[in-house]
């Protein structure tokens, strides 16, 4: 096969060369497989309060984020988007602990200090991870 989008929990690869031709011999210079991981965008449909401290988001499937063999253990976290409500002056928001299943997202005032504010957020990652 040349192209095209395949779903598997994996795949195995083998190739087999024969020649009937006894002066003849098989040399190969170079033998791959290319494999790219679809993009894949999560959203919250509704808005969402943060409540007064850190509000953890899990997300409805996980994302794939590496394994030891593929880039290395969470290596490839999802970008994570934030639109906030509800906003006063000074204030802001910080995006924790970004793995696979979830992410952490604190809103503050302009003393610091933890405040409640609703939003709604966007997450792009890879596949689908387990």
């Amino acid at each position: 096969f040349q192209s095209g989008t395949f779903r598997a929990r994996a795949f195995e690869f083998k190739t087999e060369l024969e020649t009937t031709d006894t002066n003849e011999n098989i040399l190969i210079q170079e033998l791959g497989v290319d494999a790219f991981i679809q993009a894949r965008t999560e959203q919250s449909t509704t808005l969402i309060s943060s409540g007064a401290g850190a509000k953890n988001v899990v997300f409805a499937a996980p994302f794939f984020t590496g394994t030891s063999s593929i880039g290395g253990v969470n290596f490839y976290p999802p970008s994570i988007g934030i639109t906030a409500q509800n906003m006063a002056s000074g204030d802001f928001f910080e995006v924790t602990n970004i793995t696979g299943t979830g992410f952490t997202v604190t809103f503050k005032n302009s003393s610091n200090t933890a405040v409640s504010r609703n939003f709604s957020y966007s997450a792009v990652g890879y596949g689908r991870g387990g």
